[in-house]
């Protein structure tokens, strides 16, 4: 919950921050798994199926693969320090003025509300007038249609 409210409003510095975290994990665990630290064991410990350990415990997939298993073992914990580090990143970026402070949603909202209205309200208008143009033209064309047919056609009266 506080990973998408924090990355919906401060998506542009929380992004960013994230990758760069864990690449550092990334990279960490990847260091780790060269020097020769096996996640196997942990992974019996922590108690995931048997099937998938013995198929990790048997593969030849080098280091990247458990430096992956690793990382997403702490995915947890990373998004927890991405939510912290956004949060003081946010304060030093707004105190040294690199960053302006978002005007309150309620307000901004309305703006954006008003500035909607005012479009649909131009639009409507314009498909108003061009309606209304296309109305009085059909209008005369069907009167100039009607009295050409009525000049055509005679009407008898029948004889009573």
């Amino acid at each position: 919950m506080w990973f998408r409210r924090t990355l919906k409003q401060n998506g542009k510095v929380m992004i960013p921050l994230h990758l760069i975290n864990s690449s550092m994990w990334f990279g960490t665990f990847y260091y780790a798994a060269m020097q020769g630290v096996n996640v196997v064991p942990f992974l019996y410990y922590v108690g995931l199926p048997q099937e998938l350990v013995k198929l990790l415990e048997h593969s030849q997939s080098g280091y990247a693969l458990n430096a992956h298993i690793s990382l997403h073992i702490v995915t947890v914990y990373l998004a927890e320090v991405a939510i912290r580090r956004t949060s003081l990143s946010i304060r030093y970026l707004h105190k040294h003025s690199h960053m302006t402070t978002p005007p309150p949603i309620k307000e901004y909202l309305q703006d954006k509300m008003e500035e909607t209205k005012e479009r649909l309200s131009e639009k409507m208008e314009d498909g108003r007038d061009h309606l209304s143009g296309r109305i009085g033209d059909n209008k005369d064309k069907l009167a100039e249609k009607l009295q050409e047919t009525k000049d055509q056609v005679f009407f008898r009266k029948k004889p009573e």
